[in-house]
């Protein structure tokens, strides 16, 4: 008796331990359920509860603070109720969910009041024992979806300005390596999609190969990485022989702290401003030309006065360049005006140097070969002296006072009268 008594006692026992073992786990499990409710009640995201006709089983304060209902009002409703798609998508989408488990997707929910709301939903499949239900988190995203709207029309609108513009634009990293270059660019190089990505810009082969081109690009990109604008010019070839004329504008892209991020290269079409500044180069060129033609004829005139009498006077210093000068034009008149006398005039010459005097003893000389006399007048008696002083022969010339005998002289012969006033006889 004693012996059963004991184990009586015994099984008491072990049955007290274990309802006091059940009696914590049950608190234990009754906290964590707490616990877990109290997370879904306070969790930002929505939760709810749809069984698998559709109906709202359940739901978390955020849910229906999102739609606008209660609790209570939701778990009267359909989830078709508060989603804006038909009926048929609804129902699809709960198939989808049951083939795959689980699913993920963005749906737009309406309001109590009526306005739109679109959430994104992370839905699952749970079976409990013989129960089949769906739970579902939401979170609103329509402030999300319109930065997202506004970022992707902001993009579309910096890559119409980066593709459309007319300047050659590259992007490139701190290292000059070609990131992405416009649609201008690609075009105008025949680059095919992709072509030279990676490659320092100064080895693109675009360039043309000019001797010292490559080093001079480098050079401005390395500048720039070092966050420092630089600008430099090269020509840029494409398909066809087409060749333009860039003034590169290269530019850091610095971060927060200052440091480069990426350079950008800018390209402006200089080669119509290039023609243009070489065109009127060559203007002002031609133009200097004609006004040193000019001058030149200006100061030293011919003048027709008879037919077969030139005149010629000599104004200011004559030096080696107006002697050829005079020369030249003496020359070229005598021929083209059929001339038979020619009258230099160096009254307003200051002074006959050697030089001079030799270089209008050769004048005479050569026009005498072309079958005209020459008459030199207006010589002062310092010039004579200077002339005899350095030991000119002015026997093959008329040397006369002053123009009017000069004119007179001329008149004279071209008349017939061919008394020698000349060599033979000269007016001092």
């Amino acid at each position: 008796m004693a012996t059963d008594q004991d184990s009586i006692e015994r099984l008491r026992a072990e049955n007290a331990g274990l309802r006091k073992e059940i009696e914590r786990l049950h608190e234990q499990l009754g906290r964590r359920e707490e616990r877990t409710r109290l997370i879904l009640q306070a969790a930002i995201e929505g939760l709810h509860v749809i069984g698998l006709n559709g109906e709202i089983l359940d739901c978390n304060p955020s849910f229906a603070s999102i739609v606008g209902y209660s609790r209570s009002e939701l778990l009267t409703m359909n989830i078709g109720q508060i989603d804006a798609r038909p009926p048929d998508e609804v129902a699809a989408i709960i198939e989808e969910i049951k083939a795959k488990g689980a699913l993920r997707f963005v749906a737009r929910h309406i309001h109590k009041d009526g306005h739109a709301i679109d959430v994104e939903v992370s839905s699952h499949l749970v079976r409990s024992g013989d129960e089949e239900f769906f739970s579902a988190f939401s979170r609103p995203i329509t402030e999300q979806l319109r930065r997202e709207r506004a970022l992707r029309e902001s993009e579309q609108k910096f890559r119409a300005i980066f593709d459309e513009t007319s300047m050659f634009i590259s992007l490139l990293t701190p290292e000059g390596s070609l990131l992405e270059c416009n649609r201008t660019m690609a075009a105008f190089t025949g680059a095919r999609q992709g072509e030279g990505l990676g490659e320092p810009l100064w080895e693109a082969p675009f360039w043309g190969g000019a001797a010292g081109a490559g080093q001079h690009i480098k050079a401005c990109v390395q500048k720039a990485a070092s966050g420092v604008p630089s600008s430099c010019e090269a020509q840029i070839h494409g398909p066809g022989g087409r060749v333009a004329t860039l003034e590169l504008k290269v530019k850091p892209i610095l971060d927060a702290s200052g440091e480069s991020v990426l350079v950008i290269a800018e390209g402006y079409d200089v080669s119509e401003l290039r023609r243009a500044e070489a065109e009127r180069a060559t203007l002002q060129e031609q133009m200097i030309h004609a006004q040193e033609a000019t001058i030149r004829e200006l100061s030293t005139p011919l003048i027709p006065l008879d037919a077969g009498i030139l005149v010629m006077p000599l104004v200011g210093r004559l030096d080696r360049v107006r002697i050829e000068q005079l020369l030249e034009r003496l020359l070229q008149g005598v021929v083209a005006q059929r001339a038979t006398t020619v009258i230099l005039d160096v009254t307003g010459v200051p002074m006959v140097d050697a030089e001079v005097a030799d270089s209008l003893l050769r004048a005479a000389q050569a026009v005498k070969l072309l079958g005209a006399e020459v008459i030199l007048t207006g010589v002062r008696p310092e010039v004579a002296q200077t002339m005899v002083g350095i030991g000119i022969d002015l026997q093959e010339l008329v040397t006369l006072s002053s123009l009017q005998s000069g004119l007179h002289h001329a008149l004279g012969r071209s008349r017939g009268d061919r008394r020698p006033v000349s060599s033979r006889h000269r007016e001092v």
